[in-house]
């Protein structure tokens, strides 16, 4: 409860209404970031080691995936082939700068899913990362990073990426595009795949988790016409889901915030179940992969010490 109401939290949950405000202010939608929800609480409450051991890097990689996502929306070609330039543009930005910043997957597909046009959009994102960096660049005490706890790996960087890249291409081919890149889940996949051990019990809650805050978050906005009041609603509702569950995913509250973004409100009501379809499949995957790969390590392991 302390680690609710700490000065930290007040600062990540004060971040996200600024956000919101912000965008009602202006009569800018695009201002919304859900993914600067996820950074507020992974950075300054659940402080993510791997993201707050390079504060600049909370600004900086972002930010360039987010102009990339935003240029690349613009070009005349279909909603698959923007996404996987998009991933691949922001496969380039993590390697090159060996970071698992996860939440960068995020900001770079946003503007495509949304179909972001206003320059508003590109303001936010520098505008909340700054301020975001500046508030971790004179923290002390901040979580430090332990040797290869996070370091790139980088054929589960690329096995990944080229995963989710075919998974957009079926669901384009069978027109199930609704499901094919949400972006709190591919963040989520992402983070997981990197992960020394991935256990069967991480991934349904992580399924369950992403579920109930796009179900939350979708029941806000029906039954609440203020967005505010609904971000209030959604923070408190997927903080008590986590406290609930044991488990921290910032990812969560960024999923609660994405119907506030998407344009066809129709679809709200199958918002989350489309969610569960995505994150069941997509984190199963995901898995599947690691429990077999730990299997093959372990074989080579017996194997070597048998000689």
């Amino acid at each position: 409860m302390k680690k609710i109401l700490s000065f930290k939290s007040i600062q990540g949950y004060a971040l996200i209404f600024i956000m919101i405000g912000a965008s009602l202010f202006f009569g800018q939608k695009e201002i919304i970031l859900p993914e600067m929800a996820a950074l507020a609480v992974g950075c300054l409450i659940y402080e993510h080691p791997g993201w707050v051991a390079k504060p600049f890097h909370i600004f900086l990689l972002p930010s360039i995936t987010a102009v990339g996502g935003f240029l690349i929306n613009k070009l005349d070609i279909g909603m698959a082939p923007k996404l996987i330039l998009a991933l691949s543009f922001i496969w380039i930005v993590l390697l090159l700068f060996k970071s698992t910043l996860a939440p960068a997957l995020a900001t770079g597909l946003l503007p495509v899913i949304t179909n972001a046009t206003s320059v508003s959009f590109i303001f936010a994102i520098l505008a909340l990362t700054f301020i975001l960096y500046q508030g971790l660049r004179f923290k002390k005490g901040m979580p430090q990073v332990l040797p290869g706890s996070s370091a790139q790996k980088p054929k589960d960087h690329i096995l990944y990426l080229a995963f989710i890249s075919i998974w957009i291409l079926i669901c384009s081919q069978n027109g199930w595009m609704f499901i094919a890149a949400i972006p709190p889940v591919i963040v989520v996949g992402y983070e997981s795949v990197h992960k020394k051990e991935y256990t069967f019990k991480m991934f349904y809650k992580q399924v369950i988790c992403l579920f109930l805050a796009a179900y939350i978050g979708t029941q806000s906005l029906y039954f609440l016409n203020n967005l505010l009041l609904a971000a209030l609603v959604d923070i408190i509702l997927v903080t008590l889901t986590l406290r609930l569950l044991s488990f921290k995913l910032p990812p969560a509250y960024a999923m609660a915030l994405l119907p506030m973004v998407l344009h066809n409100s129709t679809s709200h009501k199958y918002f989350h179940w489309q969610v569960l379809t995505m994150a069941t499949l997509v984190l199963g995957i995901v898995c599947l992969y690691k429990n077999i790969k730990l299997k093959d390590q372990l074989f080579a392991g017996f194997l070597q010490k048998s000689r």
